[in-house]
């Protein structure tokens, strides 16, 4: 296992004009991160496999971390292992104990002075440790299909306002994509993107592509987005594969036979992530 921080895999990606999938675990599931990390093996793809902050509840920060690690122990490619919406000190901190080696802290509820200071005083704990430290900015808000909700863009001058601010290593940003199950999702702002990217220096990470077609993340990646996340669809796919498959395999009421194959039809879709994001074969730029 080649364990670099998510600054480090996502500053060569940035150079090189690929992005590098974030994909999210779903609280340590065993099945979930196989399926994820076998996945970027196979196309030799770096690889950040994130845990959201509420996911892990039932299974805990130490389980996560040292399923990941015991999944990926022979693994060849670069791999971080993330903490997601960290809300607080003391779960970053949890997450720092329990191995993970990037952090984000999400203040991006709050005002922008508040934001880049909390942001500041987490980069000031962790950077020592060799742990890299993403923020967000413009509040990427939670919706679903029937809701009336518009999704919040950032300005140009926000983002340049918040990194002269903070020196944080990835930046979240919102661009007109939402958190939450959707069948579709266009509201990406491709210019914006490409706007930020050129005003500030850290790499820029999309949230919220569950329903956003893999045309649109090439898209987002070209015009100048590095870490893309994805979680939502993948646990939506991940349950749906479980159910088909526990009515029509013939798994003699053996659970881990669906796991099995639920895994592999999972693997499938994150290898079109992968391909979409432009990842595939740049394991071998990390040497």
């Amino acid at each position: 296992m080649k364990l670099l921080n998510a600054k480090q895999i996502c500053d060569v990606a940035a150079a090189k004009g690929f992005g590098v999938p974030a994909l999210n675990n779903n609280g340590g599931s065993y099945d979930v991160a196989r399926a994820i990390i076998e996945a970027a093996q196979e196309l030799q793809s770096p690889l950040i496999i994130a845990e959201y902050e509420p996911n892990l509840e039932y299974r805990g920060y130490d389980w996560a971390g040292t399923v990941i690690k015991f999944l990926a122990a022979d693994t060849t490619i670069p791999l971080c292992i993330a903490l997601d919406h960290g809300k607080t000190p003391q779960s970053i901190m949890r997450a720092v104990r329990a191995g993970f080696n990037h952090v984000m802290i999400d203040y991006a509820d709050k005002p922008v002075d508040e934001n880049a200071r909390g942001t500041q005083q987490i980069i000031d704990i962790v950077r020592p440790l060799g742990i890299s430290v993403e923020a967000e900015i413009g509040h990427i808000i939670k919706s679903s299909d029937d809701s009336e909700k518009r999704a919040p863009k950032v300005s140009v001058a926000e983002a340049k306002e918040f990194v002269s601010k903070v020196d944080v290593d990835l930046l979240a940003i919102a661009n007109g994509s939402t958190h939450g199950i959707f069948k579709e999702q266009k509201g990406l702002d491709f210019d914006l993107i490409a706007k930020v990217h050129k005003a500030v220096k850290p790499p820029l990470v999309q949230h919220g592509t569950c329903g956003i077609s893999m045309a649109d993340i090439s898209k987002c990646v070209k015009a100048g987005m590095t870490k893309i996340n994805f979680g939502e669809g993948l646990r939506m796919n991940y349950i749906g594969y479980f159910n088909e498959l526990s009515k029509t395999l013939n798994h003699e009421h053996h659970v881990w036979r669906i796991a099995r194959a639920a895994k592999d039809k999972l693997k499938e879709d994150i290898k079109t992530i992968i391909r979409a994001v432009g990842s595939d074969g740049k394991a071998n730029l990390y040497k």
